[in-house]
This record gives structure tokens, C-alpha cells and sequence, in this order.
């Protein structure tokens, strides 16, 4: 009824059918392989914006606040939030 533990014959068919598992050195070449033909397709001009805008969104003040807030304390920043969360609480 719900398909619990059927195998899903359209992914097997999708990925190619093949049976044998992969090596390392098989998967990274074939994921060089697709990035080589990626950026061929995509241009060298067009990646290199997209790299530009990473970047610019990296050095933005929330991209900054956000790396700050993961290297601090975790359980501190979570009673901070707790505390806030509670002293809020009669709000609607």
C-alpha cells in the first residue's frame, strides 16, 4: 500500500543500471569529468562573477554575524536565545 522496502526500479534505470560500486578514483574522475564540461558550458567570464558574488556575500555584515555567532559558544548562544524567547513570551 505504501511501498515500504520496494525498490525503486525508475532511480535504478535513471543512474544508469549499472551494479558495480564505484572506486574513489572512479567517482573523482567521473565528478572532474562533469565539472570540466560544466565550466565549459557555463564560460570562464560567467564563473568568475558568480565567484565575485560569493565573495561580496561572504564579507556582507550578516555573512559576518553568522561566522561569529558559529566560532562562539554554542550553549551560551542557546540560554541567550532560550532567555530571550522566555522574557517575550507574554507578547502576541
Amino acid at each position: 500500500m505504501f511501498g515500504f522496502g520496494k525498490k525503486n526500479k525508475k532511480a535504478k534505470d535513471e543512474s544508469g543500471g549499472d551494479d558495480k560500486k564505484l572506486t574513489r578514483e572512479e567517482l573523482l574522475a567521473r565528478a572532474r569529468a562533469a565539472a570540466a564540461a560544466a565550466r565549459e558550458e557555463i564560460g570562464d567570464e560567467t564563473l568568475e562573477k558568480i565567484r565575485e558574488a560569493m565573495m561580496k556575500k561572504q564579507g556582507s555584515a550578516f555573512e559576518q554575524a553568522k561566522a561569529k555567532i558559529k566560532s562562539m559558544d554554542q550553549e551560551r548562544i542557546a540560554d541567550n536565545i532560550r532567555y530571550v524567547r522566555d522574557q517575550g513570551g507574554d507578547k502576541k
